[in-house]
């Protein structure tokens, strides 16, 4: 028997059901019938004018009913935005954006009648095969038509009394049957709308009709594959080291010369969180504090990373990346996903939002970097080790199996920042150490390796508090 498949490129499908509002936080799924075949007309408008109506209502009539599917292993997903209401600063709506993943490439099939003539399947094939988006637009698919369900697959949506109401498309014969059809006026006669007619009403005609739903759409109870949970965390082991991303939001956005200040904040705030989930004020997640129950330092670098970024060269912190460099606890996740901003002596230095949270394996690979932030050396140096410049060149090469980076090939001096639209920025304007410690010099490199590196990483005294930070370099600052 037939079948439409629909193979989710991106592992995502982004819609909000007809009659639900988008801070449900309930994405539609399965893919409602009714939804396919208004995308499928909007196809036959824009690019098949030559098709017949009469070939495209058959085809369009395969969808209708209440068809068997088979649908993919699936988990939800929601994130929190808020949007710019264009009113005054700090006037934004939040926004509940909810969708349904799967594994990027998983399919979903829709059963069509066995009884269907070739030449509707051939007309839904040219207008399926046009599709490449269903619901948002970032809901990328391939659409085709195929013979029959897969041999591994099997029909696991199906119509149920006391299931999940599903929107489908209302057939032809349910159309005619009721009470009240919408209406249309040509050459001064004013007559009862065809399906095809119907399918095409928009949603500001209905509403200025007084319709409260669409009259081609139906509602049909279905049983639903449970949703697999494990699938998601499958993507992003709770085993692997993890890379927190967070954006900075500040009036004004703090210099990059502050590095090592908000580094120090976030810090703080993290363990202002894990107290504050743990129910006690002297205990604090060892990955935040980088201290053990007795509070001797860790070892093996075996603690957070709080590296703050300019990542478009402007001078200015715009972003803070976080290194879980073991795996976290549900705790120390929750710490994470509860840090909203930084402060500093009651004062509000920005908010942060949380973007991602990908493993550090994902980082890039770069065979030259060149310092975003100047590195500084915990230990000092001694005359008969040669000249200050052969010292300094020991040190990074030292630094760097202390963190487990490959010895570079050479080492270069960088004596200033690049800085988009701007001056550069000397190393010495940087805040280079912590409250109560002497002043010290850092200092910028340009490193080439002979086989790839993972980018960004951070070596010396401060690597922690993201000074020492390198990154692939660019040649357009």
């Amino acid at each position: 028997m037939p079948a439409l498949m629909i193979r989710f490129l991106c592992g995502r499908y982004h819609a909000t059901a007809w009659g639900r509002n988008v801070n449900e936080g309930a994405p539609e799924w399965p893919p409602s019938p009714f939804r396919i075949a208004r995308a499928l007309l909007d196809i036959w408008y824009r690019r098949h004018e030559e098709i017949p109506a009469k070939e495209v209502k058959e085809a369009l009539l395969l969808l209708s009913g209440s068809p068997r599917m088979s649908l993919p292993d699936t988990a939800s997903m929601a994130v929190k935005l808020y949007q710019d209401m264009g009113k005054k600063d700090g006037d934004r709506q939040p926004v509940i954006d909810a969708s349904v993943c799967m594994r990027a490439g998983e399919a979903m099939f829709l059963e069509l009648t066995d009884q269907c003539s070739q030449q509707a399947l051939r007309t839904l094939q040219t207008l399926v095969s046009e599709l490449n988006y269903l619901g948002r637009s970032e809901s990328w698919i391939e659409a085709s038509i195929v013979e029959k369900l897969p041999d591994d697959r099997r029909w696991n949506c199906l119509a149920s009394e006391g299931g999940t109401a599903v929107n489908t498309l209302r057939s032809e014969t349910g159309y005619e049957d009721l009470p009240y059809r919408p209406k249309i006026t040509a050459d001064g006669q004013t007559n009862d709308m065809t399906w095809l007619e119907a399918l095409s009403i928009s949603t500001a005609t209905l509403q200025a009709e007084g319709w409260n739903k669409h009259p081609l759409l139906d509602h049909a109870a279905y049983a639903l594959p449970k949703q697999n949970d494990k699938m998601t965390r499958r993507s992003c082991p709770a085993s692997e080291p993890l890379c927190y991303t967070f954006a900075l939001q500040s009036v004004p956005q703090p210099p990059v010369t502050q590095t090592l200040i908000i580094a120090e904040r976030v810090r703080a705030g993290l363990m202002s969180k894990s107290r504050q989930i743990a129910g006690d004020p002297e205990q604090v997640s060892s990955l935040f504090s980088g201290k053990d129950l007795l509070g001797n330092p860790l070892k093996n670098h075996q603690h957070a990373f709080y590296w703050p970024c300019d990542l478009d060269g402007d001078g200015k912190i715009d972003h803070v990346k976080v290194i879980a460099p073991r795996a976290i606890t549900p705790g120390e996740r929750a710490a994470f996903e509860a840090l909203k901003k930084i402060w500093s002596g009651g004062r509000d230095l920005g908010k942060l939002i949380l973007l991602h949270a990908l493993p550090l394996a994902q980082r890039e690979d770069a065979l030259v970097v060149e310092s975003a932030t100047p590195v500084v050396f915990g230990r000092h140096y001694k005359p008969h080790a040669g000249s200050f410049d052969e010292w300094l060149i020991a040190e990074v090469r030292r630094s760097c199996a202390e963190v487990g980076i490959s010895e570079p090939a050479t080492v270069e001096f960088v004596p200033l920042l690049p800085c988009r639209d701007g001056a550069p920025i000397r190393w010495s304007e940087f805040v280079c150490q912590r409250k109560g410690e002497r002043p010290t010099h850092g200092y910028g490199f340009r490193l080439t390796f002979s086989q790839p590196v993972k980018v960004p990483f951070a070596i010396g005294k401060m690597a922690h508090f993201g000074l020492g930070l390198f990154t692939a370099k660019n040649d357009e600052v």
